[in-house]
């Protein structure tokens, strides 16, 4: 099986990708309107939204940024991870009941849309629309970056698609992605959500349970490695000390709460009360994949420190050097599929509400009614 580690990561991506298709094709039976194609028709379960919210929260960061980061500075970025919970509350306590209520009584399909209804304003809700659009043109540049970066390092590792260019890689992963945005709306980006959570989850306990096994006396001797080179990296606040620790708080806690990609997906379920349970999962989820980040960069910086693993050139090297080392073989190919699917599953919210923001919501606020046809323009 080692033999064919490559192939077996490739093949598992080239299956989620083909996933990602067939679920656009499915869902396309299933948008009728624009309420289904930008909010999958408010009639999604809690056990739906809960992974969709959460795999949109959680996007290539947690798979190659965090990791890096843990390597780097330590204990410092576990913070993220506890101050995420807050913004989870802050969200979930302050803004969902609110927004789906309102969304409900006057039939909103966007953010802008929920807005107008609040203020009464046709002028913030354009606002709200452009400054939406502004920021997906440069999020969704990124993710898209990092999708075709993270498919030509796959792909270089073969022998057929060693010369692959970064340009082919943005087509191939663009292609998808706009694929199924366009044929099912909301609704196929929430269900390949739906999947992408779940192979996040899975990943997050079997790369935990993967690092543990990596020294002998698991991670209690990493720590003990860790804590002999470098006290303060393994301290309660990491080597960046206490005030970048709690300072998450103004990214992660009240940054979380705020993103309009987020908030949309709180007026997807079907009841209102579901947000009790909705709430819970998503946490767990987060939590749950948030375990992958956390424990490649404790192991892989003890294993630096301890000479096992060569230094590594970029500390976001750190997951995929650990996968290539340290991991099984199906077990990288779940890792590297699930790597992609937390890309797309940002990027395909990204697309959504922006798309919402440049048919539905500017020309309201500018015009005072919807383009005809709507839902042919937003595809």
């Amino acid at each position: 099986m080692e033999a064919y580690r490559q192939e077996i990561i490739v093949g598992s991506v080239i299956v989620y990708m083909a996933f990602c298709v067939l679920t656009g094709l499915w869902a396309m039976r299933r948008t009728h309107n624009t309420s289904d194609f930008f909010i999958a028709g408010r009639s999604l379960g809690p056990i739906v939204v809960a992974l969709a919210l959460f795999s949109s929260t959680l996007s290539g960061f947690g798979f190659v940024g965090g990791p890096g980061l843990v390597y780097s500075v330590g204990v410092t970025s576990f913070w993220m991870v506890v101050i995420s919970s807050t913004g989870y509350a802050v969200g979930f306590f302050m803004v969902a009941k609110r927004i789906r209520m309102i969304a409900e009584l006057r039939d909103c399909i966007s953010l802008p849309d929920v807005v107008a209804a609040r203020y009464g304003s046709q002028s913030v809700s354009f606002l709200i629309a452009i400054t939406i659009v502004l920021g997906v043109m440069g999020y969704l540049a990124t993710q898209i970056l990092a999708m075709a970066v993270v498919m030509q390092a796959i792909l270089t590792g073969t022998e057929t698609f060693a010369e692959v260019g970064l340009v082919t890689c943005v087509v191939i992963s663009s292609a998808v992605l706009i694929f199924y945005c366009v044929t099912g709306g909301m609704i196929a980006s929430v269900y390949t959500d739906v999947v992408q959570g779940s192979i996040m989850i899975i990943a997050g306990a079997l790369i935990l349970f993967t690092a543990i096994s990596v020294f002998d006396g698991g991670m209690q001797e990493a720590s003990s490695i860790i804590l002999a080179d470098d006290a303060e990296a393994i301290m309660p606040y990491g080597a960046t000390g206490i005030m970048a620790s709690l300072g998450w708080f103004f990214v992660f806690g009240l940054g979380l709460a705020g993103q309009p990609h987020i908030i949309t997906k709180m007026m997807m379920n079907k009841n209102m009360s579901d947000s009790r349970t909705i709430f819970p999962m998503s946490l767990f989820g987060y939590a749950m994949a948030a375990l992958l980040w956390i424990s490649i960069g404790i192991i892989m910086r003890a294993a630096v420190i301890d000479g096992a693993v060569d230094p590594l050139s970029l500390p976001d090297d750190a997951a995929s050097t650990f996968l290539t080392i340290f991991a099984n073989p199906l077990l990288a190919g779940v890792v590297f599929a699930g790597l992609f699917a937390a890309i797309m599953s940002t990027s395909d919210a990204f697309l959504s509400i922006g798309t919402a923001a440049i048919i539905h919501d500017i020309p309201r606020a500018i015009g005072g009614r919807s383009v005809q046809n709507e839902l042919f323009w937003a595809r």
